[in-house]
């Protein structure tokens, strides 16, 4: 299966074009979670390039929306240099009791999602306000966190977000 996610990203590279085809969404659409999360972590070595989408660019950093959502609908490639390209999903939630619920559920399926090489170590911090599972393989692959906090909304209070980026000894 790692070799259709390497056509579908390939694809996508040498179409380049920002917006998808119809048969290139179709692809992306029936891969299943895992395949997306391979996905992530085959293009971080290239910058998530495969990945990026319409582009919003900002005096400080620049964005894309991502192709695809491996959590939630928001997802965006956010690089801040060329050395610091993370691929990121947030959703709000109203209450903890939401966003704690959704953070077991990204760590739940990111942990299906890496059995197949049982190195990744996994370390979870939390505190009354915060709650973070980290995933770390080796100090050349991404690291994969989801974190899970208060916000300063009055409306949706919680947020959960996965990240894919930026290995450890390099940060």
């Amino acid at each position: 299966m790692k070799t259709y996610i390497s056509l579908v990203l390939t694809g996508l590279i040498l179409s380049g074009c920002s917006s998808l085809t119809t048969e290139q969404k179709a692809k992306l659409d029936n891969l299943t979670p895992c395949e997306k999360m391979d996905g992530l972590i085959a293009a971080y070595d290239n910058h998530f390039e495969a990945l990026k989408d319409t582009k919003v660019k900002t005096p400080y950093l620049d964005v894309w929306s991502a192709k695809y959502n491996v959590f939630g609908n928001n997802c965006q490639v956010t690089s801040f240099n060329n050395q610091t390209v993370t691929y990121r999903c947030q959703e709000n939630y109203k209450d903890q009791q939401q966003a704690v619920a959704m953070h077991k559920q990204a760590v739940e399926l990111t942990r299906q999602c890496l059995t197949k090489n049982s190195n990744w170590l996994e370390t979870q911090k939390e505190s009354e306000t915060s709650l973070r599972t980290t995933f770390v393989l080796d100090e050349k692959s991404p690291v994969i966190s989801v974190y899970t906090s208060k916000t300063l909304s009055k409306i949706k209070t919680w947020s959960t977000s996965l990240e894919v980026g930026k290995p450890v000894a390099t940060k």
